[in-house]
Protein backbone atom coordinates (compact mmCIF):
# COMPACT_ATOMS: atom_id res chain seq x y z
CA UNK A 1 0.00 0.00 0.00
CA UNK A 2 1.11 3.96 -0.23
CA UNK A 3 1.57 5.67 2.64
CA UNK A 4 -0.08 8.73 2.46
CA UNK A 5 1.48 11.77 3.41
CA UNK A 6 0.28 14.16 7.00
CA UNK A 7 -0.44 17.25 5.52
CA UNK A 8 -1.42 18.37 9.63
CA UNK A 9 1.53 21.09 9.14
CA UNK A 10 -0.28 24.05 7.56
CA UNK A 11 1.05 25.49 4.37
CA UNK A 12 4.16 25.87 6.01
CA UNK A 13 4.72 22.07 6.02
CA UNK A 14 4.22 22.06 2.30
CA UNK A 15 6.70 24.52 1.11
CA UNK A 16 10.11 24.04 1.29
CA UNK A 17 12.43 26.61 2.53
CA UNK A 18 14.35 28.44 0.10
CA UNK A 19 17.80 27.92 -0.40
CA UNK A 20 20.10 30.30 0.30
CA UNK A 21 21.79 32.09 -2.45
CA UNK A 22 25.70 32.06 -2.67
CA UNK A 23 27.36 34.63 -3.90
CA UNK A 24 31.29 33.54 -5.57
CA UNK A 25 33.53 36.38 -5.39
CA UNK A 26 36.29 36.94 -7.82
CA UNK A 27 38.93 35.56 -6.56
CA UNK A 28 40.99 37.63 -9.49
CA UNK A 29 42.01 40.95 -7.94
CA UNK A 30 41.37 42.80 -11.54
CA UNK A 31 38.13 43.93 -12.08
CA UNK A 32 36.70 43.26 -15.29
CA UNK A 33 34.75 46.03 -17.35
CA UNK A 34 31.62 44.44 -20.33
CA UNK A 35 32.19 45.98 -23.32
CA UNK A 36 31.06 44.91 -26.52
CA UNK A 37 33.38 45.82 -29.61
CA UNK A 38 32.97 44.28 -33.30
CA UNK A 39 35.62 41.87 -34.87
CA UNK A 40 36.56 41.36 -38.30
CA UNK A 41 34.62 38.16 -39.01
CA UNK A 42 37.62 36.66 -40.02
CA UNK A 43 39.42 37.54 -37.34
CA UNK A 44 36.34 35.75 -34.88
CA UNK A 45 36.70 32.44 -36.75
CA UNK A 46 40.19 32.43 -35.72
CA UNK A 47 39.43 33.18 -32.22
CA UNK A 48 37.12 31.05 -31.79
CA UNK A 49 39.31 28.11 -33.08
CA UNK A 50 41.85 28.84 -30.65
CA UNK A 51 39.52 28.85 -27.74
CA UNK A 52 38.05 25.85 -28.97
CA UNK A 53 40.93 23.83 -29.47
CA UNK A 54 42.91 25.13 -25.42
CA UNK A 55 39.86 24.54 -24.25
CA UNK A 56 39.63 28.14 -23.28
CA UNK A 57 36.91 30.93 -23.62
CA UNK A 58 36.59 33.10 -26.11
CA UNK A 59 37.16 36.21 -23.96
CA UNK A 60 40.43 34.52 -22.59
CA UNK A 61 42.32 34.39 -25.67
CA UNK A 62 41.04 37.44 -26.48
CA UNK A 63 42.18 38.62 -22.96
CA UNK A 64 45.39 36.87 -23.60
CA UNK A 65 46.24 38.04 -26.94
CA UNK A 66 45.52 42.43 -25.37
CA UNK A 67 48.09 41.32 -22.92
CA UNK A 68 50.77 40.07 -25.06
CA UNK A 69 50.14 43.11 -27.55
CA UNK A 70 50.45 45.49 -24.73
CA UNK A 71 53.27 44.21 -23.17
CA UNK A 72 54.89 44.63 -26.53
CA UNK A 73 54.19 48.03 -27.24
CA UNK A 74 56.83 50.09 -27.58
CA UNK A 75 55.85 53.19 -26.71
CA UNK A 76 53.15 52.11 -23.67
CA UNK A 77 54.63 54.64 -21.19
CA UNK A 78 53.75 57.85 -22.89
CA UNK A 79 50.43 56.53 -24.55
CA UNK A 80 49.48 55.96 -20.85
CA UNK A 81 50.67 59.14 -20.34
CA UNK A 82 48.94 61.15 -22.56
CA UNK A 83 45.67 59.38 -21.22
CA UNK A 84 46.10 61.11 -17.64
Amino acid sequence: MVKKKDFTGGIDGLLRPSAKKTVKEKTDKEKSVKATYYYNQDQLQKIKAIAFYDRKPIGKVISEALDSYIESYPDLKKAIKILK
